[in-house]
């Protein structure tokens, strides 16, 4: 990732967190608590790509570890 795209990227979610903080107001506990869960996830995933630590994927877990077994299970 270069440097653009992680301003943009942070400028675009503050923005976004400034002009949603208004109608979160109005809203459920349950509302704020999902968006607040979602936006944490965003960040951590975001500083962890930028720190270059490994994010887990579910793909490739699927593609190295349970697609060799079931092609073994079938004999193929």
């Amino acid at each position: 990732m270069n440097s653009i795209f992680i301003l943009s990227f942070l400028f675009i979610m503050i923005a976004s967190l400034l002009i949603d903080r208004k109608a979160l107001k109005h809203q459920k506990g349950s509302v704020k608590a999902t968006y607040g869960l979602i936006t944490f996830v965003t960040l951590v995933l975001f500083i962890s790509k930028y720190l270059h630590v490994p994010i887990p994927m579910p793909s490739r877990f699927f593609i190295h570890t349970v697609s060799p077994w079931f092609s073994h299970l079938m004999g193929i």
